[in-house]
């Protein structure tokens, strides 16, 4: 049994111009190696197909552009050249001609390409996209190796190459931000009616990571901090909101430039509007609160409940190994104190609070194992001090807790494992430079909230969305 696969190209009117045969295959027995199209038999047909179709494309546009759009007469031709475009289907060489200009265009005897004016990046962006959109979610190796196994690429992309092309895109995204802005809400919607309920509040978790360092030739350059964020719109507590609705961004804050712009172009994706209150909630290290500090005007601050109670979880642990001849129960008053110290936080007494961890440690000096008790000491003064550093964003988690309120970022450490650590920290021997891991995880970020096609076709109105 034989196949003959044919290519018909027709003109406006319907009628057949030109008849290509792309691939004739021959099937003599059916088993599973022989049902349908092989692989290989795939990639040839696309290649072939994409061939035919861009040249028949490229001689009509040709034709088209011969003729001067002011007087109708026909260019003049210089020469024939080609160029070599890359499109999803394979590199192809086109041959395109130079025309001169019209005299009535008044750009005297110059010429020009127009197939080479009509694509400038020499690559399609069905391409770049495919490019861009794994490489932000594995390594450039093995993008370059999924492309090769699955596309009919005639060559195979080099690592650096793709990489190249992520930076671009990455650039570009960069420069539609726009200029950093005062305070978020510069770019939200118009006020709703007053009359209307105003919508439920935005959460905002913000933490750090930190990714492998290199300074130049520098394979040894120690880590530096990343700023992931995550946004959520909460909709009380008997509807929570779903994965669809929540968006991650990330920076390399020291390199970063407009970092509210960049979670108000978030927001505003999400639909905030002026009358919509902002939640911050974070784990109270100086660079996270330092930002957050400056994000929102109105924004309401709040130390992560999660850190707090962790940080006692280990104290409460580090009280069991204390001995004392002299009181015999005192592992268990110092864990009543330490039960106390955290019921007091949780009602956002931060000042009792504080002074509780300062009381503990008198209790200390009954000890008698005295290493067990300068651990111990040590991680009460950090408390004590971590705890009047943050003052201003202790909230009563009580009550907030009652009232279905977000008082833990366990949303947000999800999104460092997902934005941050999955793909250049966790089983990832390479180490970057800060630029480098500053525009991978702005297109990292985008694909992850489903948006990167979207700019793309924002950038070519003609790109189709995906299925």
């Amino acid at each position: 049994m034989k196949f003959r696969l044919q290519l018909v190209v027709e003109d406006t009117d319907g009628h057949a111009v030109a008849t290509d045969e792309l691939a004739c295959l021959e099937r003599t027995v059916l088993g599973p190696a022989t049902v349908g199209l092989t692989l290989d038999e795939g990639k040839l047909l696309l290649a072939t197909c994409q061939k035919r179709m861009i040249l028949a494309q490229v001689r009509d546009y040709e034709d088209m552009a011969r003729s001067c759009p002011e007087c109708a007469t026909p260019r003049a031709v210089k020469c024939a050249s080609s160029i070599i475009l890359r499109t999803l289907f394979g590199a192809l060489t086109i041959p395109c001609r130079r025309l001169y200009h019209c005299r009535c265009e008044g750009s005297g005897r110059s010429s020009f390409s127009p197939i080479a004016v009509l694509f400038p990046e020499r690559s399609t962006p069905e391409l770049v996209y495919i490019q861009t959109r794994w490489a932000s979610l594995m390594s450039y190796g093995l993008t370059c190796d999924l492309l090769a196994d699955v596309l009919p690429l005639d060559h195979r992309l080099s690592p650096r190459s793709v990489r190249r092309q992520l930076h671009r895109v990455a650039e570009r995204l960069e420069d539609d931000l726009g200029d950093e802005v005062g305070m978020i809400g510069g770019l939200q919607t118009a006020i709703p009616d007053l009359d209307d309920r105003p919508p439920p509040p935005m959460t905002v978790g913000l933490d750090g990571g930190y990714v492998h360092a290199r300074e130049g030739s520098n394979r040894k350059a120690g880590w530096f901090e990343v700023m992931v964020g995550k946004s959520i719109p909460d909709y009380g507590p008997h509807h929570r909101s779903d994965k669809a609705s929540a968006k991650c961004f990330a920076m390399v804050q020291t390199l970063d430039t407009k970092p509210r712009r960049r979670l108000n172009a978030v927001l505003d994706a999400q639909g905030l509007t002026q009358r919509q209150s902002i939640r911050f909630v974070s784990d109270g290290g100086d660079t996270v609160r330092n930002l957050q500090q400056h994000l929102h005007g109105e924004g309401e601050h709040w130390l992560d409940w999660f850190h707090i109670t962790m940080r006692i979880t280990v104290m409460r642990q580090m009280a069991k190994s204390i001995t004392s001849a002299e009181v015999i129960d005192l592992p268990a008053r110092i864990d009543r104190d330490l039960a106390r110290m955290k019921w007091l936080l949780w009602h956002g007494n931060h000042v009792d609070g504080a002074d509780a961890a300062d009381l503990i440690t008198w209790d200390l000096e009954l000890a008698d194992n005295k290493d067990a008790a300068a651990k111990l000491d040590k991680a009460l003064g950090e408390f004590s001090g971590y705890i009047r550093k943050n003052a201003d964003f202790i909230a009563n988690y009580g009550d907030k807790w009652r009232n279905g309120e977000r008082i833990s970022s366990g949303f947000t450490e999800s999104a460092i494992n997902q934005v941050l650590s999955r793909r250049m920290v966790k089983k990832q021997q390479m180490r970057w430079t800060k630029r480098g891991a500053h525009l991978l995880l702005q297109t990292r970020t985008q694909t992850l909230n489903g948006d990167l096609r979207k700019c793309f076709q924002r950038w070519h109105p003609d790109m189709k969305a995906a299925a």
